[in-house]
């Protein structure tokens, strides 16, 4: 099934995917109003957690209108290479949706040379955003607001954990190099 991949990432259940409704439908959810009323034609953006069981009982499908096209994702591609010092704002949700597009492409039996086309350009993205993160990282390992509201949900994750590691490493080489023992004894007078 198109989204159930998704299920099996790092992604939260509430991240919101974009979906049609194909047929009139009530169905019990979680939360306040406990219960969701769907209208067929009607387009909105569900939780993963949500939209997983609609989708698989065939009540809507995942609106590939919603989703980047790849014209967007070759324009997001040129951007990111051409300065490697700069991160463009993307939507948080963005490899999500990107992703999505090209589950949708192969389950509809799109030409493969399309499919491996779409998968390296998404795949380039990754590389060069992952690029400049690091830079940004080993540049100054305190979390930068600016920056971090570029990125995705992905992206900041591994963009906070980073920050968090270089800092406590660096921290620790300092404390090493102005009081440690390389020896691991007590200093000896001479």
């Amino acid at each position: 099934m198109v989204a159930c991949e998704l299920a099996r990432t790092i992604l939260p259940l509430s991240t919101l995917i974009p979906v049609v409704v194909l047929q009139d439908v009530k169905t019990s959810m979680k939360g306040p109003s406990g219960e969701l009323v769907l209208r067929k034609g009607a387009k909105l953006e569900l939780p993963l957690g949500v939209a997983l069981p609609l989708i698989e009982r065939g009540v809507v499908k995942v609106d590939q209108e919603s989703l980047p096209p790849l014209r967007e994702m070759s324009k997001i591609r040129w951007v990111e290479s051409r300065d490697p010092n700069t991160v463009q704002k993307l939507d948080e949700d963005f490899y999500v949706k990107a992703r999505l597009l090209i589950m949708l492409m192969e389950s509809e039996g799109k030409d493969q040379r399309a499919v491996e086309s779409a998968k390296a350009m998404l795949l380039d993205i990754v590389r060069l955003r992952l690029q400049k993160i690091l830079k940004a990282v080993t540049a100054n390992p305190e979390m930068n607001r600016d920056f971090a509201e570029k990125l995705t949900i992905e992206e900041r994750a591994l963009y906070a954990t980073l920050c968090r590691s270089v800092k406590m490493w660096y921290s620790s080489m300092v404390e090493f190099v102005e009081r440690g023992d390389p020896l691991g004894g007590e200093r000896r007078g001479g």
